[in-house]
């Protein structure tokens, strides 16, 4: 987008990222069920009717069906309406706050945090399917898009630093406690996003996603427990060991990472003004 008047390039971010938060609705639901991300078309979760393509027109169709099915009248999962939005707005902050380059590292890492999100608090598993490829992707963007701002060797320490991070707390944790304390799925998860980000990266994220993560348990637990979702199948039945996220609480960590992570990844500046005075 780089030449388009600020206006026209602000639209066009936003409308990709409403589009992007619509197709994360469609991996959420779909990957940890093992079904085709492209086909069949998409349907209501609750009839299973296929929906008229227009309701597919993302934020605009949620609120003029006032959130339900056109076929059926079933409430319409408040999550989809706010990907959609949660994204167009990073997309348009993105493009007007960071380099072209920089905005859509940033904007992948973004989409693929809210998907794992979704995917973790649901099933309490984090597919490798999504972290593999990100670490990846991760590195490339690190290296070429953001070579200044993360760099190719704060990529690599990332990736190292968060993976070995999480797999020593939960070796020590198993040793020490007879069962298993983190997931592999976490591992692999902040791995990727030391990719993205890079060290200091993985620093906050592991410090602020703890920290959430500690104050929802609080929560909850002064609560008697209640209000945390259940996961919608055994993802244990069918998954391999590696891919169980961490604890098997009745709230999983990967949505505090991802939460952190997607912080940082829009107010990098701002944080490492803040905490390591750069």
């Amino acid at each position: 987008m780089t030449g388009l008047p600020t206006g026209i390039g602000g639209a066009l971010a936003f409308v990709i990222g409403a589009v992007t938060g619509s197709f994360v609705g469609v991996v959420a639901y779909r990957v940890p069920r093992e079904m085709s991300i492209v086909a069949p078309r998409s349907f209501c979760e609750n009839c299973e009717r296929s929906l008229p393509l227009w309701t597919n027109l993302p934020i605009l169709a949620y609120i003029g069906l006032r959130g339900r099915c056109i076929m059926c009248g079933a409430p319409i999962r408040f999550r989809y309406f706010l990907a959609e939005l949660t994204l167009a707005v990073a997309g348009l902050y993105l493009y007007l706050e960071f380099p072209i380059g920089s905005a859509a590292a940033r904007f992948v890492l973004c989409a693929a945090l809210f998907s794992v999100a979704l995917i973790d608090y649901d099933w309490r598993i984090i597919p490798n399917a999504i972290t593999f490829p990100g670490i990846a992707v991760g590195f490339a963007g690190a290296s070429l898009l953001m070579p200044d701002e993360v760099g190719w060797q704060s990529s690599l320490a990332g990736i190292a630093l968060g993976a070995g991070v999480l797999f020593l707390t939960g070796y020590f944790y198993e040793l020490v406690r007879g069962r298993e304390g983190v997931g592999m799925g976490d591992v692999w998860l902040l791995a990727m996003i030391g990719a993205f980000l890079g060290w200091p990266g993985v620093v906050f994220t592991l410090f602020f996603g703890s920290l959430l993560g500690v104050v929802a348990g609080i929560a909850i637990a002064l609560s008697g427990g209640k209000g945390a979702a259940e996961p919608l199948a055994d993802p244990a039945g069918d998954l391999p060991e590696s891919d169980i996220s961490i604890l098997r609480m009745e709230v999983p960590f990967g949505p505090f990472l991802s939460l952190a992570a997607g912080f940082y990844a829009l107010f990098q500046a701002q944080l490492l003004g803040w905490y390591l005075g750069g």
